[in-house]
């Protein structure tokens, strides 16, 4: 009996937990790329470099005492004209420095656009507001406006600019110097240690796509097989109604320029895929050979 009742017991605590709702993970502290404008066709870039405005925001602000971060693009694009946002009224703190638009009070703050000592460029140090202690920081600086951007710099996508995926992100980068000591091109800390890429914070990288209307593998030309890999795709996403991953999606259409490449497979530019796109896709490739004027408006009338 008393058996049967221990079991019971057992029985009803372990239902009440799995009852139990779950408890949502914390949102991870997130260094954010913005810009105005990601996506882009080789037609605008025909004759003239593309410049958009951007910045670096931190989501979900948990408390950092001083940074040190280096920003890289893939060539050719760059970064420019970086700096940290500052408060758009103009105003001073004691000493006469402008304040800070994401934090409350000025901070010690260094941004280098090109490094006089080595080829790194977009070098930014931060420290928060020093304590009455000697070498001491605060680890969490009150936030003036947590929709405010960090930093601010415009991107550079230069004229000619070829089809593909283009990454803006925060180096990671870790070398051993000549003098045995290692040199980290990230490091973020509070007052009591170095903060955890993925553990503490997260810093996902913006992808600005160039691409080229049918041209679904990035390799300079709408041919068949673009035709072919847009097909593909349609009915395995659209037929299917299969959840494709980036590795599968790459596989299909042939190239590692994935979103690039569903941007060009969307001949119609209607904002979707359907067979449509593949027959367009082919009537340009077939127009092409017999040595007519392809013009997509015409095809998608």
């Amino acid at each position: 009996m008393k058996k049967s009742i221990l079991s019971l017991s057992i029985a009803v605590i372990a239902t009440q937990f799995l009852a139990m709702p779950a408890i949502a993970a914390e949102p991870l502290m997130t260094f954010r790329f913005a810009a105005d404008k990601t996506v882009f066709t080789t037609t605008e870039l025909a004759n003239s470099d593309a410049v958009v405005h951007g910045g670096l925001y931190i989501d979900n602000y948990t408390g950092i005492a001083q940074l040190r971060m280096i920003l890289r693009s893939d060539e050719p694009i760059t970064i420019e004209n970086g700096d940290f946002t500052f408060d758009p009224s103009g105003a001073l703190d004691a000493d006469g420095n402008p304040l800070h638009a994401f934090f409350a009070k000025h901070s010690t703050a260094i941004y280098t656009q090109e490094s006089l000592i080595d080829d790194d460029t977009n070098i930014i140090l931060w420290a928060g507001p020093e304590t009455n202690h000697l070498d001491a920081f605060h680890a969490n600086g009150v936030i003036s406006n947590a929709n405010s951007s960090f930093l601010t710099f415009d991107y550079r996508i230069p004229q000619n600019t070829p089809a593909g995926d283009y990454q803006c992100y925060i180096s990671q980068k870790v070398i051993t110097n000549s003098a045995g000591f290692i040199e980290e091109d990230l490091d973020i800390s509070d007052q009591t240690h170095q903060l955890k890429v993925d553990k503490d914070f997260r810093i996902p990288p913006l992808i600005f796509s160039v691409f080229s209307r049918g041209d679904v593998n990035c390799d300079g030309s709408v041919s068949i097989e673009d035709a072919q890999a847009t097909l593909k795709l349609y009915v395995e996403q659209e037929v299917a109604s299969r959840t494709l991953t980036d590795t599968e999606i790459a596989q299909i259409m042939n190239t590692v320029h994935i979103h690039a490449s569903k941007y060009a497979s969307d001949s119609s530019q209607n904002g979707s895929l359907d067979v449509s796109d593949a027959q367009g896709i082919l009537q340009y490739y077939v127009d092409s050979m017999s040595g007519n004027t392809s013009d997509w408006n015409d095809i998608f009338k």
